[in-house]
């Protein structure tokens, strides 16, 4: 079998468990109002117990895609089945998953609910479902099942090559490696560019049957496509290095992310340069690279990794330099909000006994204490805002904390005040206009 192009699954472990495989994209792939939970899911061991490592797979599963072939022609849903099988290996480097994605409009094949149970490959994959289901927990009956499992298998298959759906074969290794053929012509001429269009998805669409997210967000998960493959040295030199370049510019988004977004940084970046490990140790181990090739990808990813460890621990040193100066200026105001409530508490005594009934002074409205207190806040809040703000600055900018030092620590502490005052010119205005204010109010 000849195969155009390239892609991966990524596979921290090495080794991929092809007994995991389900369908993985159902429904609104990135239309999330579209909802179709209906799929099929048989996974099992044709040769011996169920969970032997020699499996087949059917797999069903409705999908609506962004990439459409035409917008004239299709409304851009589209029915998926994948037949695969394992091969036999004692040895897991040896183990492979060959398999067939067929694919057709939904539009083109499909009508009503109860003309698609009409339809024979819905039926024999039906059956194969509820054989399989049936199977479960049944240990003595497993011989039985997996006699009717194996010819609805080659039913299901024989079924779809006679319709003549898109057909995309594939060859999944166990280090995550995806050889997959350009899609077939039976249902119409294709334009190279719709060739790609469907190979490509047919890749997503087995990546996610055997993969999940645990390093990055979903969002990301196409960080690595295709690339077209040539059997020949420099064809797979090429493909590899197209992949490596992939997951480095995937790298260098975060990286730009975490210089333009002060203090935003993504730990997906470190799981990212796990995935690039694993590609290039497959890489080498399938002899897509030299062992040159694998020792300088390998200084790189140990730089980037080097290169984002130091990033990350900057970026945990301005949090917590953040969290300490807020933390330090709310036990401040706080102070300060207490001696203020005292401070109107002694000037206030005059309201209210122990003082003669001729002497008791009027009791502000309840208006008149609403912006008392709404004034009293809103100084705490500007004043808590500058001078956590501005310490926050000078701490974590190096050049502004020299600047900081020679110019206003160092000359004297006067000009240390006078610079301070000076910075919150307008919040100690508004607080000096508060008091005189309650003063007023209070001796008026």
């Amino acid at each position: 079998m000849e195969y155009q192009y390239l892609g991966w699954i990524p596979c921290i472990s090495g080794h991929l468990d092809f007994g995991l495989m389900k369908p993985g994209i159902s429904g609104g792939f990135t239309n999330k109002d579209i909802k179709d939970n209906k799929t099929n899911h048989i996974n099992f061991g044709y040769l011996a117990q169920k969970d032997h490592h020699a499996r087949r797979v059917m797999l069903q599963s409705k999908v609506d895609w962004q990439d459409r072939l035409s917008d004239k022609e299709y409304d851009g849903s589209f029915r998926v089945f994948v037949i695969a099988e394992a091969s036999e290996s004692a040895c897991m480097d040896n183990r492979e998953l060959h398999g067939s994605v067929y694919i057709y409009p939904t539009s083109e094949q499909e009508g009503s609910k109860a003309q698609n149970r009409e339809k024979p490959w819905f039926q024999t994959i039906h059956e194969a479902q509820e054989i399989y289901d049936r199977s479960n927990g049944n240990v003595d009956g497993w011989g039985e099942s997996r006699s009717q499992l194996n010819r609805c298998y080659e039913r299901l298959k024989e079924e779809l090559e006679a319709m003549g759906f898109w057909r995309v074969d594939f060859k999944a290794t166990s280090g995550g490696l995806v050889y997959l053929s350009t899609p077939t012509e039976q249902h119409r001429p294709l334009s190279d560019n719709e060739k790609y269009l469907i190979t490509r998805q047919a890749y997503y669409y087995i990546k996610y049957s055997l993969h999940s997210h645990k390093h990055h967000q979903a969002e990301q998960d196409s960080l690595t496509t295709i690339v077209p493959y040539d059997p020949s040295t420099d064809g797979k030199r090429d493909a590899a290095l197209k992949m490596l370049c992939q997951l480095k510019r995937e790298l260098t988004h975060i990286k730009r992310t975490l210089t333009q977004e002060q203090g935003l940084y993504s730990d997906d970046a470190l799981g990212i340069l796990s995935y690039m490990g694993s590609l290039l140790t497959t890489l080498h181990t399938r002899k897509l690279i030299d062992g040159d090739l694998y020792q300088r990808e390998g200084r790189y990813i140990d730089s980037l990794r080097s290169s984002f460890q130091v990033q990350e621990s900057r970026t945990r040193n301005f949090r917590s330099i953040e969290d300490s100066i807020r933390s330090t200026y709310r036990v401040y105001i706080g102070w300060g909000l207490a001696l203020l409530s005292l401070f109107f508490g002694i000037v206030a005594r005059p309201f209210y006994a122990p003082v003669p009934k001729n002497q008791l002074l009027t009791i502000p409205s309840l208006a008149e204490l609403v912006m008392l207190v709404a004034l009293t806040l809103l100084v705490a809040g500007m004043v808590y805002s500058k001078l956590s703000t501005y310490m926050i600055s000078t701490k974590r900018d190096e050049a502004s904390l020299r600047y900081f030092v020679q110019a206003r620590y160092h000359p004297g502490s006067w000009l240390l005040v006078r610079s301070f005052l000076d910075d919150n010119k307008i919040a100690i205005f508004v607080f000096l206009l508060l008091v005189i204010s309650a003063f007023t109010a209070s001796f008026a």
